[in-house]
């Protein structure tokens, strides 16, 4: 994958108001990824999980200084073991610390004491336990590392290994791989095995366990990863990000940097939630606003093991997927139709349009009575193999591909041998000649073994499954893109909103004062009075015009359908004295008399902020369909150039917005202006605000206009800026 085309600047970082954690120094990290020298604290003869660390150096070939720490022992696994670290005659760089909580804890206030620089605590029972005792300990580890400047793994992680430069502080087994260009950050012990495991065409060059990521987090790594010159690609299993801000600050330096990052993080559901609490201690934000904020920065997410192999095999290919248009060549008609399924729901993969030469080139190749078109189902070919490269070549180098793919079944043989290993030497010329991005499509996933995965790899072919591939190159695409610029704010009046939130002492706010608010930031109310009295009502009614609704009107009053306190469509003088004394009577000191509006679409308009993440804007098919249909689009605040348009084109409701079986097109010009006013007061009054819905809104032929509002304030401090 390459670059897009993106400037640094051009991100807009989440309104983090709780940043949990402190950078870690560039020479903490150093410490961390290639120390120079380590030391194993708890090191022993005796036990398997306390020696096994010190064998592993000898066997990934590490240079630098090596030993054990502990009393009872001269030497561990041929290394030298000593009483404690000031006994030590050098100050390692880094250490492991093998022991139990209170004496993890003890080692660690050591190792800040002689100078140590980084260190990695495998040990359980702190943060992520649920103890008082768990969370004071933790707290003591932050303490310790703040006070010394210390980078510190853990606790609760298995470490890091680094296969580029032959090193590591890791308390597992592991193999000792080939180097490659792909670093990995895992909050999960058993999701680092599993991935590590597959086999299936990734080259890893780091892999790290962050554990609670109590001291130094994935911020940390993947600020790291982002200068490292030996990682092209960072991906992740992400339970939770502990500090957004710098996370997705370092997304956004990852993508330009030309470092796709591919992310999966579990949590669609409250259970999977509640299980990422109980494992890592982290409180997880809702997931619907990760997915986004993924979106904005450039993140690549996935959702399984297998899309995120898949997506990983391509980036780490480096080869550009271009615009996504896809050459493919396939001698079966039935894998082309499921071909063409998968690909039906890909965004940006489409089959190119082969140019005349192409379609000359290979009509000259085949039977007559067989078709020339993209995808290419060819067969009876006089000499297979020389027939299949030149057919390979003449796609794969026609200018409107971006992309070759074709099939490669290793259980398809002849008398000859295997026929999908001619085409896959096929594919591999036509990758070295064209220096295209060219796949083998496995119509089995992980019927291939892993020796052949490395082969094609080292021929610069990647190997995946069908089910996965559309999807891979899909998301590559799109990674590749260039960002749009960040559009420019609507003008709103700031100071009277400010001064309004302020007024209401962070409680929520409904009604008059409500729609008030709206109207600041330039988005249409309908006509409304407010009336205290069945007179004034009528007056009212007068004034606006009949049909009219009369609705509970007093400030504290935030949900009036659920009170039975909205009344529609009433017509003339008589209906509403009695609809006015019938709120009047369950209680309301104010009525709202508004004009009664039959026309156009009700959509919901939101904002809603959370603490960690920051603000985000919604719209949506609203009115009584809001909860029913479900129907809504979401983007964290900041929106680029064209995003409110995407948001209406992702929503059911659009068709009907746009003029469905000869209804007349609504205003959808008008509604995306009020999503931009709502992304202002995002931007400028987002930290201030916790929530604001407008619903409905009523898109019309000519113009929309909200008819009931809910604001709900930060609590009081949160937001202080007053300008």
């Amino acid at each position: 994958m390459q670059p897009p085309h993106c400037k640094e600047d051009d991100s807009v970082l989440p309104r983090s108001r709780s940043a949990r954690s402190t950078q870690a120094s560039q020479s903490g990290l150093s410490a961390l990824f290639r120390p120079n020298s380590v030391a194993v604290i708890g090191a022993s003869p005796t036990s398997d999980v306390r020696r096994i660390a010190l064998e592993h150096y000898r066997r990934i070939g590490y240079s630098g200084k090596v030993a054990g720490v502990n009393p009872g022992y001269g030497t561990v696994a041929g290394y030298p073991c000593y009483p404690s670290l000031k006994a030590m005659p050098f100050v390692p760089e880094a250490v492991l610390i093998l022991r139990n909580r209170e004496a993890t804890l003890a080692a660690l206030e050591e190792a800040a004491e002689v100078g140590v620089r980084a260190a990695v605590i495998p040990q359980i029972g702190f943060g992520e336990s649920g103890t008082e005792q768990g969370a004071a300990a933790q707290a003591r580890i932050v303490e310790i590392a703040r006070a010394s400047g210390m980078a510190v793994l853990g606790p609760n992680s298995g470490g890091v290994i680094n296969w580029v430069d032959r090193v590591h502080v890791n308390s597992g087994p592991f193999d000792v791989l080939r180097p490659g260009g792909v670093a990995f950050i895992s909050q999960g012990g058993g999701t680092r095995l599993a991935l590590l495991g597959s086999r299936r065409g990734v080259r890893w060059s780091h892999v790290i366990t962050a554990g609670n990521e109590a001291v130094t987090g994935s911020a940390d790594f993947l600020r790291y990863f982002v200068d490292d010159p030996h990682v092209r690609v960072i991906c992740g299993f992400i339970e939770a990000i502990h500090d957004p801000e710098r996370f997705f600050y370092e997304c956004d330096r990852a993508r330009a940097a030309g470092k796709p990052v591919i992310l999966l993080k579990p949590g669609r559901t409250e259970a999977s939630r509640e299980l990422a609490t109980a494992h890592t201690g982290a409180l997880t934000a809702p997931y619907r606003f990760y997915r986004e904020l993924f979106k904005r920065h450039g993140v690549v997410q996935v959702d399984s093991f297998e899309e995120f192999l898949a997506s990983v095999i391509v980036a780490q290919s480096g080869r550009s997927p271009g615009e996504g248009r896809l050459g493919m060549a396939c001698s079966s008609g039935g894998m082309v139709q499921m071909y063409a399924d998968e690909l039906e729901k890909c965004a940006s993969v489409r089959y190119a349009e082969f140019q005349p030469h192409t379609v000359q080139a290979i009509r000259s190749l085949l039977p007559d009575n067989m078709a020339v078109r993209n995808p290419l189902d060819f067969w009876g070919i006089k000499d297979l193999e020389e027939g299949s490269r030149q057919i390979f070549e003449t796609i794969a180098s026609d200018p409107n591909v971006d992309i070759f793919a074709t099939l490669y079944d290793p259980n398809h043989s002849n008398r000859n041998g295997t026929i999908a290993d001619m085409w896959g030497a096929c594919a591999a010329e036509a990758a070295a000649k064209t220096g295209k991005l060219v796949t083998l499509i496995a119509p089995v996933d992980g019927s291939i073994s892993s020796e052949k995965v490395e082969h094609f790899l080292d021929k610069n072919v990647v190997v995946v499954g069908q089910r996965e591939i559309f999807g891979a190159l899909d998301r590559a695409v799109t990674w590749a893109r260039p960002a749009l610029p960040i559009a420019d704010e609507l003008p709103i009046d700031k100071l009277s909103m400010t001064k309004q939130l302020k007024d209401f002492g962070g409680k929520p706010f409904a009604g008059r004062p409500a729609l008030d608010f709206l109207a600041a930031a330039g988005i249409p109310v309908v006509d409304s009075r407010f009336v205290t009295s069945v007179d004034a009502a009528i007056s009212a009614a007068n004034e606006v015009g009949y049909p009219v609704v009369a609705k509970i009107g007093d400030t504290d009053v935030l949900h009036r359908t659920e009170l039975s306190g909205v009344i529609v469509n009433l017509r003339d003088a008589q209906e509403l004295s009695a609809a006015a004394a019938k709120l009047f009577a369950a209680g309301a000191q104010v009525l709202i008399i508004q004009a009664y509006v039959r026309d156009g679409i009700e959509m919901i308009l939101g904002l809603e902020t959370d603490d960690d993440l920051g603000s985000f804007v919604l719209v949506g098919q609203g009115g009584v369909w809001t909860e029913i249909m479900n129907d809504a689009a979401l983007r964290p605040s900041g929106l680029r150039v064209g995003e409110p348009e995407e948001m209406l084109a992702e929503l059911r409701v659009q068709k009907l917005l746009r003029g469905f079986r000869g209804a007349p097109p609504l205003d959808i010009e008008g509604l995306i202006g009020a999503v931009r006013r709502l992304d202002t007061i995002a931007r400028n009054l987002g930290d201030q605000i916790r929530s604001i819905d407008i619903n409905p809104l009523f898109v019309r032929k000519q113009g929309i206009v909200a008819v009931d509002a809910l604001v709900v304030p930060a609590p009081a401090g949160n937001g202080t800026d007053t300008k």
